[in-house]
């Protein structure tokens, strides 16, 4: 169990924001940290480093600090088994089909009910990220309940095949005073205030950050990748998940080698709460064996610099996710000027308008060919490539970027208390 009171941003990287998002996108946050100064706010969630979710709250917290909020980030601790039940979990709200695990769930509770500690009986707003902690709300006590607003936020696809765990969610979060998604489908018809809040990249944060053309080679030469210049760089980033669609990329990533010399790069990082890594990586390993134009790389989840070399490297980068809460890596590629290619499916149509700026594919087996098809388009017309990349550009920065999401959460917030 572990708490972090994060510095908060210094002085002249807010000025960095302000060059990047404008001076009145700041003057507004500016505004709403002082009609919040002071109030306390609990975020809540599995993982310290690899994920989504700890990428934003590392540079989350401390903005919010600056901005005049008490933020604080815990991490609850378990035991594997505790992660095994909640990447199932994970998956049956995604909507693959599983055996429900009985066992689990009193794993679930009990892990819930000795991280209970790391709840902040002063805190005005406790904000839990994701399932894993979703059940700390049953063990604050009612006295401080009272006193509290809850937030639970869902980063994940929400998909409603599986009754039985979509109703044990159901009775769990509708106890919090809102819920908040990534996107307006997710959204069940569940009794209780409910919040669409779009994801967010730190434009200033390691993974995003300008990064000198040398550093950029530097990186690809140390892992072996033939020059991008030379021969076409594909690119997918994204933990190895078996939403995530490696498998499609790989097929459609056969079918353009054939007319097109290119290679293909899909490389991922490890996460605490997340112990289906390994294996779905080890099968990646087996089916790529004997293509040497394919590499495979599980690297540190601090690893930022070393990804965001490789997108910086990318001719195209590849999102093919069979579902997707939002998939940052999108917004990712797109900040670095990338044409994406990225599955129809969850957050990704939210950032891709196909043919604009990306492509949109079937999800699925049903889209390999199609994303060979786009594959081929973009490396045969690099001009329109290029400008693809930049309208991406100019979207993450109208719509996806870190001062965008606080404003919006601290308005949240805002309403929640009735500060108005």
């Amino acid at each position: 169990m572990e708490l972090t009171h994060a510095k908060p941003v210094p002085a002249e990287r807010l000025k960095e924001y302000a060059a990047i998002a404008g001076q009145e996108e700041m003057e507004e946050l500016y505004r709403l940290g002082e009609d919040l100064r002071g109030i306390k706010v609990q975020h809540i969630n599995s993982a310290r480093h690899g994920g989504g979710v700890a990428e934003m709250l590392h540079s989350l917290v401390p903005l919010e600090r600056s901005l005049g909020l008490d933020a604080t980030w815990e991490v609850i601790q378990a035991r594997q088994e505790f992660f095994i039940y909640t990447k199932t979990l994970h998956n049956f709200l995604q909507g693959k089909p599983n055996i429900p695990d009985l066992l689990g769930t009193k794993i679930y509770w009990d892990a819930n009910r000795e991280n209970a500690s790391l709840l902040r009986n002063e805190a005005d707003i406790v904000f839990v990220h994701d399932p894993q902690p979703a059940g700390l709300i049953e063990f604050i006590p009612p006295e401080v309940r009272e006193k509290q607003k809850w937030l639970w936020r869902c980063h994940i696809h929400l998909s409603h095949e599986h009754e039985f765990v979509f109703g044990f969610m159901r009775s769990l979060i509708e106890k919090y005073d809102a819920a908040v998604y990534s996107s307006g489908k997710f959204m069940p018809p569940w009794s209780m205030t409910t919040a669409v809040i779009l994801p967010y990249i730190d434009p200033l944060s390691e993974k995003n950050r300008e990064l000198p053309e040398e550093k950029v080679k530097e990186v690809c030469c140390r892992y072996g990748l033939e020059d991008p210049g030379q021969r076409p760089l594909l690119l997918l980033v994204s933990r190895f998940d078996p939403f995530k669609g490696h498998n499609c990329a790989l097929e459609a990533f056969k079918m353009v080698r054939k007319e097109i010399p290119c290679q293909l790069l899909m490389v991922g990082g490890t996460a605490s709460d997340d112990p289906e890594n390994e294996a779905i990586f080890a099968q990646l390993q087996e089916k790529a064996q004997g293509l040497e134009e394919v590499y495979l790389l599980n690297l540190p989840p601090d690893s930022h610099t070393e990804i965001n070399a490789f997108q910086r490297a990318a001719t195209i980068i590849l999102q093919p996710s069979i579902k997707e809460g939002f998939g940052l890596t999108v917004c990712e590629g797109m900040w670095k000027e990338k044409p994406v290619i990225g599955g129809d499916t969850g957050g990704i149509p939210g950032q891709i308008t196909d043919g604009y700026n990306g492509f949109l594919v079937t999800p699925g087996e049903k889209g390999i060919e199609e994303m060979a098809r786009r594959i081929k388009y973009l490396l045969l017309n690099p001009s329109l490539a290029r400008e693809m990349g930049r309208r991406g550009k100019k979207t993450v920065k109208e719509r996806f970027l870190i001062t965008r999401g606080v404003k919006d959460e601290l308005l949240l917030f805002r309403a929640l208390l009735g500060r108005f």
